[in-house]
């Protein structure tokens, strides 16, 4: 029972030493990394190469979407106000063909896929290939590959 009882003596008095240390850290006085000031500092040192709303096709998308050019990268950017139907199999495409002329069945002819949709709603980033040349490019699609659907985009 007297070897119990030292042994839990010196866990709590470890213990109680992490804590005030952990205290110690936390403290205000004690200077803090601002890592979530980073992403802020970051997208206002980013280039803003083209911005603008996405238009409906067969379902409701709304939101704001910019491409960027940041850190040797160009990235395309949803906003936090975006938000689409969910569905199947959405993908990101870079399109020659500008919204209105894309169809189900043509929306991924000669286009560039940038990914699947990681969400419908809320703020993305997708990274563009390197030799991507954005003049090439009228729109960008949300398209359902699994049921050759058309969900919108943006013409850029």
């Amino acid at each position: 029972m007297i070897t119990l009882n030292t042994s839990l003596n010196s866990v709590a008095g470890l213990g109680a030493m992490i804590a005030i240390v952990a205290g110690l850290n936390l403290s205000p006085l004690t200077p803090q990394t601002a890592h979530a000031a980073e992403p802020a500092v970051a997208a206002a040192m980013a280039d803003k190469a083209q911005s603008g709303e996405f238009t409906k096709a067969n379902f409701d998308i709304k939101g704001q979407w910019e491409i960027i050019r940041q850190d040797g990268q160009t990235i395309f950017r949803l906003s936090e106000d975006f938000r689409t139907k969910r569905g199947p199999d959405l993908k990101l495409f870079l399109s020659p063909k500008k919204v209105s002329a894309a169809t189900g069945e043509t929306a991924t002819t000669n286009a560039v896929r940038l990914g699947a949709l990681k969400s419908n709603k809320g703020t993305q980033e997708y990274i563009l290939p390197g030799d991507i040349d954005l003049s090439s490019f009228r729109s960008i699609l949300i398209h359902c590959e699994a049921y050759s659907k058309l969900w919108g985009g943006a013409d850029i």
